[in-house]
């Protein structure tokens, strides 16, 4: 007798197992029909449920018989729920149909009021064509003169600071043929030998009074301004301030520590309806810290600017420096 107890007794707990397998499957869609996929569909009370595939079906099985809230939701889409009562090896079908979970924002209106006024989109200088800095792909730096004026700069190696990866290796010694200040560029010395995209020598420091802007070109690019001006490291160019058709000028004085006096005068006439002149000059003075240092330089730079037709123009640029320093 006791040889057929066991597997009476499994056979009554697989029937009973079996008899409790209830499911619960169905679709999930749009509200034009189509499919939705990834959908979480669950049990509240039993904290199950799975999720739907490509098609928007899903399959929940091994339900004990009971009350349940079936509950369908997805990122963007209400939630719906359905009551439901499973019985005893019972396969509900119960689909659904979410609607879209659109959120009316608030209109936003962003207004500014100050613009940046260093911001320039493009250099015409540097690629000698209307390039967008976005679709340049030169390696380059351009410093307008409105940085200068913001910063209070005195003297060139101040302005080429606002240029990355530039390092000033010494300054102008003043003997013939020496050139300008020298610096750094990608591992080369580099001279700023070109004024207005034209070879310059300068045997002083040049003086950043009459400076429209800087433009630092890295690289094999400056080779657009010819390669005997250039180096290795690329080039630096200044343009120069010119004329224009109107009568205008400032002039200004900046005093700052170790006895530093500068004053500057910038002045512009029209001479005729078709010729004008500019005059820009700065007397710099100033002491040191050290036991010697003391510089003393005086900048004068005029210029012509002759137009005898809308297509034709001269321009006429001279410079003249007298530098002291102990």
């Amino acid at each position: 007798m006791n040889k057929y107890l066991l597997p009476i007794l499994l056979l009554i707990g697989m029937q009973s197992a079996f008899a409790q397998q209830s499911q619960i499957s169905g679709t999930v869609t749009k509200t034009n029909g189509n499919p939705i996929e990834f959908v979480n569909v669950a049990l509240k009370e039993k904290n199950t449920g799975a999720v739907t595939n490509q098609n928007g079906q899903y399959i929940i099985s091994d339900i004990t018989p009971g009350r349940y809230t079936l509950v369908c939701s997805f990122v963007g889409y209400q939630s719906a729920e359905r009551k439901i009562q499973i019985k005893e090896d019972e396969n509900l079908n119960i689909n659904f149909t979410l609607k879209d979970d659109a959120l009316q924002l608030d209109e936003i209106t962003v207004n500014y009021t100050q613009k940046n006024k260093f911001h320039r989109d493009s250099s015409f200088i540097v690629s000698k064509i209307p390039l967008k800095d976005i679709e340049n792909p030169q390696v380059y730096n351009s410093i307008p003169k409105t940085i200068l004026k913001e910063q209070v700069v005195t003297n060139m190696n101040d302005a080429l600071k606002n240029a990355t990866g530039v390092t000033r290796l010494w300054e102008s010694t003043g003997r013939g043929g020496d050139g300008a200040e020298f610096y750094s560029m990608r591992g080369f010395s580099v001279q700023p030998t070109l004024v207005n995209g034209m070879p310059a020598i300068n045997n002083a420091g040049l003086d950043p009074a009459n400076v429209e802007s800087i433009d630092i070109i890295k690289g094999p690019s400056g080779t657009l301004f010819g390669s005997p001006v250039i180096s290795y490291g690329g080039m630096i160019n200044i343009t120069t301030k010119q004329p224009y058709e109107s009568f205008g000028g400032s002039i200004n004085y900046i005093t700052g520590s170790n006895g530093l006096n500068r004053f500057a005068a910038d002045v512009n006439s029209k001479i005729t309806d078709q010729s004008f002149a500019r005059v820009n000059m700065a007397y710099n003075k100033q002491n040191s810290f050290q036991d010697a240092g003391f510089s003393e330089s005086l900048f004068i730079a005029p210029s012509f600017k002759f137009k005898p037709s809308d297509k034709l123009t001269f321009l006429v640029n001279t410079a003249f420096s007298i530098f002291r320093k102990r």
